[in-house]
């Protein structure tokens, strides 16, 4: 699972553009069904390291 730092994202929505699964949302367009992961989100996003190259999705 990728966690996005809510307190680093600059809300330029990069990010939601290049994500090949579609599952990255600004906070404005966040359905209903995935608002609970916004807290889980924050919490995780300082404990995992970063991404600083591309790689291909996994597909489990």
């Amino acid at each position: 699972m990728l966690f996005i730092d809510p307190e680093k994202c600059i809300d330029c929505e990069a990010c939601t553009h290049e994500c090949p699964t579609s599952a990255i949302f600004m906070d404005a367009n966040l359905p209903e069904q995935w608002k609970e992961y916004q807290a889980l989100n924050a919490e995780m996003s300082p404990l995992c390291p970063g991404i600083f190259e591309k790689k291909e999705p996994q597909n489990n």
